[in-house]
């Protein structure tokens, strides 16, 4: 122990913040939300909270516009681009919070920069996913098997328990002349 510090052994740390880090605090967090997000992913998100179920949700309507399954690339690709999603809408939260995006020096903050190239990002894979809706693969044949699978449907009945009377035939043939 040192004369000056007594109960403190000489061999221990600095005190630093109550947080552990030097230097500047953090402005935004985009940083601590990107670490976040990428180490988690969205599967580890509580499905309760509105962020899972808006996530959970673009990625149905994602799926359900490229036809249904994906494959292992587009599924990975989907999972980068739900996390970009996440940061682009809380960056894009903060900004909007934000009193002016010009600072005292006539510059822009740099969190729009931040926003600019994970909206840039988001977008570029949404293209390799592909922009256009494609039809959902429809099995012509299968259908048919399924249909022939299934039991014939009883006749229909009225409200009184019996079918229903087929059409009496006219007289004369059925075939009747406009009148004039």
């Amino acid at each position: 122990m040192t004369d000056g510090d007594p109960g403190i052994p000489p061999d221990a740390p600095r005190a630093t913040r109550q947080s552990g880090r030097i230097g500047r605090p953090p402005v935004h967090g985009l940083k601590t939300l990107r670490r976040a997000v990428t180490q988690l992913t969205t599967r580890r998100l509580d499905g309760r909270s509105a962020i899972a179920v808006a996530v959970r949700r673009w990625k149905e309507d994602i799926r359900r516009d490229r036809g249904g399954d994906l494959t292992q690339a587009q599924e990975t690709i989907l999972e980068g681009a739900a996390q970009k999603l996440i940061i682009r809408d809380s960056l894009a939260d903060y900004i909007a919070r934000q009193g002016g995006l010009v600072g005292k020096k006539k510059a822009v903050a740099p969190v729009v920069a931040s926003f600019l190239q994970v909206c840039d990002s988001l977008n570029r894979d949404l293209e390799r996913l592909g922009l256009e809706r494609e039809a959902k693969r429809f099995d012509l044949l299968a259908a048919i098997a399924e249909l022939q699978r299934q039991p014939p449907a009883p006749p229909p009945t009225t409200a009184t328990g019996t079918q229903p009377a087929a059409p009496a035939a006219e007289p004369g043939g059925g075939s009747e002349t406009p009148p004039t």
